[in-house]
């Protein structure tokens, strides 16, 4: 009973970080087999880098996708499939998947989040709902702009 809960949950899990991408390049979902999980592996890393889905991932995050991946890999390279795994293999898989997808949920630029905000002069409150990139977007152009006001500040200073 246990080894067909391990089996189920880690199928079900490794199928669930891309399911729901929007972009039609997803790899196969279904990543139960040495070949599909090296297509979904690749996938994710691809989507790490620059302009990806998972962009945000910050450099210790990525490390450990990473490493998740390679051991994960490391399972896939040893059994071909989830269900040659023995029960410890299967639970080893199942917490790297978890931890994977907790990173990734958090990073994924295409989540939506939604705030309800009482504008000034207002007493109406009001729904925002922009993408975690979006956000992301904004703080980096914010951090920008105060680094290039500091910059023009000091440069006319007395002095500077």
């Amino acid at each position: 009973m246990k080894s067909a809960f391990v089996l189920s949950a880690a199928v079900a899990v490794m199928v669930s970080f891309p399911a729901f991408a929007k972009e039609t390049s997803d790899p196969a979902v279904n990543a139960n087999t040495k070949e599909s999980f090296t297509a979904v592996s690749a996938w994710v890393r691809k989507e790490m880098g620059t302009g990806g889905r998972y962009a945000y991932v910050t450099d210790s995050e990525k490390s450990k996708v990473d490493a998740n991946l390679s051991e994960m890999g490391g399972l896939f390279d040893k059994y071909g499939s989830v269900a040659q795994m023995n029960d410890a293999d299967k639970t080893k898989l199942f917490n790297d998947q978890e931890e994977l997808n907790a990173i990734l949920s958090k990073r994924d630029g295409d989540r939506i989040i939604c705030k309800n905000e009482v504008p000034i002069g207002s007493h109406i409150p009001v729904k925002t709902c922009r993408t975690y990139s979006q956000i992301e977007a904004d703080h980096h152009n914010t951090r920008q702009f105060m680094d290039d006001r500091s910059a023009v500040v000091q440069k006319k200073a007395p002095g500077g």
